[in-house]
């Protein structure tokens, strides 16, 4: 009778193995998602902004418009780095963040915060046979010969103070405004 109930045993056994091996489920992976806000100088939502999501530079880029909320979400994205450009009017997010620095997470959101301004844009030329030193209060550059610096800027009015490296401390000081949409150009030498 032993014999007989091991025989009974044995095979439901090795049936209840098989049948939880084979039960396994396979989880569907979501492609990433990213949720970009988008708010103005004073924290409130900008609400109508195109916002261009690019993977490389040579992307055309995904376009989207912000809603109410100044949010805007963009789904099945790739795992990949991506940057974005949210432009209303003059203001773009240009001179505020523009790119996580990472890549994308599959199943999950990542979020995104721009602050929206009036931009412009600085072009420095330095016509010059000589090296200059460019400053203002937010950089502090070389300019060498025969070479351009160029980059968005909010829209202000910026003393730069410019001087030949070989001369140091006999600079000149310019006065320029930077307006909205606008690109103010600055020779070097004067």
């Amino acid at each position: 009778m032993k014999t007989h109930l091991s025989y009974l045993i044995i095979p439901l056994v090795i049936i209840c193995l098989f049948y939880s091996c084979a039960k396994t489920t396979e989880t569907e992976v979501k492609k990433p998602a990213l949720f970009i806000t988008l708010k103005d100088d004073s924290a409130k939502a900008v609400s109508g902004a195109t916002v261009r999501l690019y993977k490389t530079n040579i992307d055309s880029g995904l376009v989207k418009i912000s809603d109410s909320n100044g949010v805007v979400i963009f789904n099945d994205l790739d795992v990949a780095s991506y940057t974005w450009l949210a432009e209303k009017g003059c203001s773009t997010n240009r001179v505020s963040q523009t790119t996580l620095n990472r890549n994308l997470i599959p199943d999950v959101v990542l979020y995104g915060y721009s602050v929206m301004t009036q931009t412009g844009a600085i072009k420095i030329i330095n016509n010059s046979t000589e090296d200059y030193k460019v400053k203002d209060s937010l950089i502090t550059i070389t300019l060498k010969k025969d070479s351009t610096y160029f980059a968005f800027r909010r829209v202000y009015a910026y003393l730069i103070h410019s001087e030949k490296l070989s001369t140091p401390g006999a600079g000149k000081d310019t006065l320029i405004n930077i307006h909205c949409g606008d690109t103010t150009i600055l020779r070097l030498p004067y």
